[in-house]
């Protein structure tokens, strides 16, 4: 098991006191950070930056949808970031035409362009777009994929959509448990305001940190992301109570 933190600008390098870092990339943002071309340049370049000072990697593209108009723009990107990955891909959960689950016809393409890109690397599937039916997506997408494919829990999403994440991962069959890979970390606070989708510093015994704890309980091997900004006040806080858990 490791514990890691986000890069989101090259600057983030070697900020933390940890060996694993996610590379997270923006197709559009407005949150101060690079975004586009520009931005996969950049998460390219971290990735071997890091690699010389042994740091290991995953990319994380965001905004980037494999079954809309831009899903063709998308397996670019994810064949330039597979030829650099470490760890793999992690990319999002989506949804079909009215913000419903994926027609059939959706489905193959969006399995389609998973499978062309686990061909090349190894991808894990994060729930983001609707955790309250990501059971489904995983069964649906995860679980069939004989190998190179896996799936992220978001423990933050889970408490963004409404749902207690300490008693979904209770119940979260074991075959799901099995197939995760990474786990993504950051405290949701319904009063919070100004974190990138709420996503703010860990505290004692919150329920995200209770949800990891249950977790642990049943797989070891996994690479835990602490998905702040590494520039925001709470990072070394929070990095402190991930490895209590962990000890």
């Amino acid at each position: 098991m490791e514990i890691g933190y986000r890069i989101i600008r090259p600057a983030d390098i070697g900020t933390q006191p940890v060996t694993f870092a996610q590379i997270s990339l923006w197709r559009v943002a407005d949150l101060g950070v690079t975004a586009g071309e520009r931005a996969v340049t950049e998460a390219v370049q971290t990735a071997r930056t890091c690699k010389t000072r042994g740091i290991r990697t995953v990319f994380h593209p965001l905004e980037y949808s494999l079954i809309n108009e831009y899903a063709e723009q998308t397996l670019g990107v994810m064949r330039r970031l597979a030829e650099a990955a470490d760890l793999g891909i992690i990319i999002h959960d989506e949804g079909g035409d009215g913000e419903k689950r994926f027609s059939s016809a959706e489905a193959e393409r969006y399995e389609k362009n998973v499978n062309e890109i686990r061909g090349l690397c190894h991808v894990s599937i994060e729930n983001s777009f609707n955790s309250g039916d990501i059971t489904w997506f995983w069964e649906r997408f995860v679980k069939p994929a004989a190998d190179n494919l896996s799936l992220t829990l978001d423990v933050g999403h889970l408490e963004l959509a409404g749902l207690d994440s300490a008693e979904f991962v209770r119940n979260m069959p074991q075959r799901l448990v099995e197939r995760t890979t990474f786990v993504h970390m950051h405290h949701h606070d319904p009063l919070g305001q100004g974190s990138v989708k709420d996503h703010r510093a860990l505290i004692p015994d919150c329920r995200e940190i209770r949800a990891l704890k249950e977790l642990l309980k049943r797989k070891q091997d996994l690479w835990i992301v602490l998905e702040l900004d590494s520039q925001e006040d709470g990072m070394r806080q929070s990095i402190d109570l991930l490895r209590q858990v962990t000890q």
